[in-house]
């Protein structure tokens, strides 16, 4: 275990994607893999090829009473006109399947954890 010094945004966003300890100033402790570092933030854990810039955002639906009207009187239409069944879609094989295998990204520490930088005291580095 190697102590990261100075703490300074610079210096720690150069050790991102190794395993960190850190200790808190009011005592706390966490371990995990550190993913970035910056804007007074410190992220543990999460995915190192997304930027906090890059995530995105929730944007509101845009709303037209006319047209949705319009569309949906002929969607109904055309929908009543066609009488064939259509074939169930299987959207998940695991009660059918069993090899089934849904691969899930691996967290070998917990889940994401943002952190204020400032209110970090120690920093280590986990060989």
């Amino acid at each position: 275990m190697e102590q990261i010094y100075p703490l300074e945004e610079d210096v720690v966003s150069q050790y991102c994607g190794m395993p960190v300890y850190i200790v808190m100033k009011d005592g706390t402790r966490h371990i995990g893999l550190l993913s970035r570092c910056s804007n007074g933030k410190l992220t543990l854990n999460g995915d190192p090829n997304v930027s906090a810039a890059a995530e995105p955002e929730a944007v509101p639906p845009k709303s037209s009473s006319k047209k949705n009207k319009k569309g949906s009187k002929s969607k109904s239409q055309s929908q009543a006109k066609s009488n064939k069944p259509e074939p169930p879609v299987q959207t998940q094989s695991y009660p059918f399947d069993p090899y089934y295998y849904e691969p899930r990204p691996y967290y070998p520490f917990r889940d994401v954890i943002t952190l204020d930088f400032a209110l970090v005291a120690f920093l280590f580095l986990l060989f």
